[in-house]
C-alpha cells in the first residue's frame, strides 16, 4: 500500500467513493484534524481529533424550528430563540420554563385516579405515588371524633375531640395541675390514708417523730435496734419507757455512762440490773466459803447489803472477826489470831 509523505491537493475536484479509515480503536498518536471511523459493534461513529481529544461527529446534524422556537444561522454558531407566541414554553430573565396551563389532560397519561377533593375535618387523605411521580390512587381515612376513656371506677365514650375538655381530677390527698402541655399529679404534703396501707418494699421515715396510735403492734423482726444512727463512740442512753398516765412513767434503759442495764420504778431512781456473773447461783442468793486465816471472800452478789456469819468447822461454834465489805462483790475477814480450826463464812444478800 502506497504512502504519501506530502499533501494531496485535488484543486476543488471531488473525492469519490472514498472510505474513512475504519479502526476498532482511536489511533494512538493523532494530529489535529485527523479523522477515523470507529468500526466497533455498538459504536459505528465518525471521530475527529481537535488537538486535545477525539470528538464524536455523529451528533446533531440540523436544528429545526418548531412551535414558538426560532433558529438563526446555518453554520458555525447557531442561535435558538423562544418566541412569545410559543404555546408551551416561555423565556424570562434568562430562564426557560413551561407555561402555566400548557400541560393538560391530553399531555398526561390517565392514572385511574378519580377527580375529587380528598380530606376533611373528619378524614385524612391518602395517596399512592408511582416511580414517575404520578398519583395512581387516592382515598381518605376517617378520623374518630370521640374518645373512649376508662378508670378504676366509671367509663365514658362520649368525649368529643376538639369540643369537650378532658379533665383529670384529683381526689383525697391527690392534687393535679396543668402547665403548658404537662399534667402533674402529686400527693398532698401531709396526706391522710383512710384505709389500710400496704408497703411491698422498704419504708423509710425521714421525719423526727413517728406516732403509732394502734392498740396492737405485730413485728416479724425479733430484734429492735435503738440508736440506729450512732456511728462513733457511744454517748446516748436507750431503752423502753412505759406511759402510765397520771402515775410516774417507768422504764428499762441501757445506761451508757455506767455501761450496764438499769430500771426505774419511780421515774427518777435507777437500779442497776446485775450481769450474770453478779447473780448468786443458789436459789437463796447466798454464798459460802471456808477459810483458814485472814482472807478476802469473793461472793459476786453485787451488793454491800449482805449479812456475814462465821462458825468453827469442828466445834460449829460462832466465830467473831472483823468483817469489811470492801466491794459489792467481796468481803475482807480479819482475825486477831489464827483460828485453831478452819472457819466457814456464810454470806446472805439482803433485798
Amino acid at each position: 500500500m502506497a504512502k504519501y509523505l506530502s499533501h494531496i491537493d485535488l484543486n476543488q475536484n471531488q473525492l469519490q467513493n472514498a472510505v474513512v479509515h475504519p479502526l476498532g480503536s482511536a489511533p494512538s498518536t493523532p494530529v489535529e484534524g485527523q479523522i477515523y471511523f470507529n468500526s466497533t459493534a455498538g459504536n459505528k461513529k465518525l471521530y475527529v481529533y481537535n488537538g486535545t481529544a477525539w470528538t464524536d461527529l455523529a451528533g446533531v446534524y440540523s436544528i429545526l424550528e418548531g412551535d414558538g422556537i426560532s433558529v438563526s444561522g446555518s453554520s458555525g454558531e447557531v442561535t435558538i430563540s423562544v418566541d412569545a407566541s410559543a404555546t408551551y414554553f416561555e423565556f424570562s430573565s434568562g430562564s426557560l420554563s413551561i407555561k402555566a396551563g400548557s400541560i393538560g389532560a391530553t399531555e398526561l397519561d390517565a392514572t385511574g385516579v378519580t377527580a375529587d377533593s380528598y380530606g376533611s375535618g373528619s378524614a385524612i387523605p391518602t395517596f399512592t405515588v408511582d416511580a414517575n411521580g404520578r398519583l395512581t390512587a387516592a382515598g381518605e381515612v376517617s378520623i374518630s371524633s370521640t374518645l373512649d376513656i376508662a378508670a378504676d371506677a366509671g367509663t365514658d365514650d362520649g368525649v368529643v375531640l376538639g369540643t369537650d375538655t378532658l379533665t383529670i381530677a384529683g381526689g383525697t390527698n391527690i392534687n393535679t395541675s396543668v402547665s403548658g402541655d404537662t399534667i402533674t399529679v402529686n400527693l398532698d404534703a401531709s396526706p391522710t390514708i383512710g384505709g389500710d396501707l400496704v408497703v411491698e418494699g422498704n419504708l423509710t421515715v425521714s421525719g423526727t417523730t413517728t406516732t403509732v396510735n394502734t392498740e396492737t403492734i405485730n413485728l416479724a423482726d425479733n430484734i429492735i435496734t435503738l440508736n440506729s444512727n450512732e456511728t462513733g463512740t457511744p454517748s446516748e442512753d436507750a431503752g423502753i419507757e412505759v406511759e402510765r398516765g397520771t402515775s410516774t412513767n417507768v422504764a428499762v434503759i441501757w445506761d451508757e455512762s455506767a455501761d450496764r442495764w438499769a430500771f426505774t420504778n419511780d421515774g427518777s431512781t435507777y437500779f442497776n440490773i446485775p450481769v450474770p456473773s453478779e447473780y448468786d447461783t443458789s436459789a437463796s442468793r447466798e454464798h459460802a466459803a471456808t477459810i483458814a486465816d485472814t482472807a478476802t471472800v469473793t461472793h459476786n452478789l453485787g451488793s454491800r447489803d449482805v449479812i456475814v456469819q462465821l462458825f468453827d468447822t469442828v466445834t460449829y461454834e460462832t466465830v467473831f472477826a472483823d468483817v469489811e465489805r470492801s466491794t459489792t462483790n467481796a468481803v475482807d475477814v480479819t482475825f486477831a489470831s489464827t483460828p485453831t480450826n478452819s472457819v466457814r463464812v456464810l454470806i446472805s444478800k439482803i433485798g
